[in-house]
């Protein structure tokens, strides 16, 4: 497969260093530009089926994040286009969460009762104020590199077991609550429950935060967009994510 990638770079050896561990991702043959400049990674083409996930599969996706977040790192955010190391652009937490996503409350100006989130479901309102402090804690947690972006077009099926965990070209040095919330959106909460056991990670207080930080963006997105079904889905995870606090 010819992918033309942002951080093409950081990608490919990120993607290069797990496959040489043995994780379940496509194995990367080569990078470059082409001759107008525009940058290219190749790797193996990965063909799933239409059978049903099961958990041995989940709990695949599970041991691939173990190894991404054994690798080491500095610093925060989406990581730098380079080859030699997994750095983050940014050298603070908040610095790191703006560099993928816009900027949310409680680390905007806009006040709560004016965020798309809460515009759309006023009654949030009160219960995320209360929050404020500890959502600006979680993003201080130990961090890892996360691929932050685990939807289900990530994955690729076959027999039910993982073929291959695609893209990562949103890596993010960050908390692994950040993935965690990112599965339990597009997944549900047992299934991010299955792969945070079989990465080593616990499924946590943090883990719903950093759904709550997920909801907000979402929301935001959707109004930019004018998504109503979209901003009603960020509506119903973060009273979700709520209810397991």
């Amino acid at each position: 497969a010819l992918t033309p990638e942002a951080h093409f770079q950081s990608q490919a050896t990120l993607q290069q260093q797990l496959f040489r561990r043995g994780a379940t991702v496509p194995e990367v043959f080569a990078v470059g530009q082409l001759p107008g400049g525009r940058a290219y990674m190749v790797d193996a083409l990965v063909k799933g089926d239409d059978e049903t996930v099961t958990p041995a599969g989940w709990e695949e996706v599970g041991q691939v994040l173990r190894v991404l977040y054994e690798v080491p790192h500095e610093g925060h955010g989406l990581l730098q286009d380079r080859a030699d190391r997994f750095a983050g652009q940014a050298t603070t937490p908040e610095g790191g969460l703006l560099t993928r996503i816009s900027p949310i409350w409680p680390f905007n100006s806009r006040p709560l009762g004016l965020q798309p989130l809460t515009l759309a479901a006023p009654e949030l309102t009160g219960p995320l104020s209360g929050l404020a402090a500890e959502l600006r804690q979680v993003i201080q947690e130990p961090a890892v590199i996360c691929h932050s972006d685990l939807h289900p077009n990530q994955f690729i099926w076959r027999g039910g077991r993982l073929a291959a965990l695609l893209d990562f070209g949103d890596a993010t040095i960050a908390p692994p609550a950040w993935d965690q919330a990112s599965l339990a959106f597009f997944h549900g909460w047992d299934v991010a429950e299955l792969i945070s056991h079989a990465a080593g990670q616990r499924l946590g207080r943090g883990s719903a935060l950093f759904g709550l930080l997920l909801a907000l963006h979402r929301a935001n997105r959707a109004a930019e967009h004018a998504q109503t079904k979209r901003l009603e889905q960020a509506v119903r995870f973060a009273r979700c994510c709520l209810d397991r606090l």
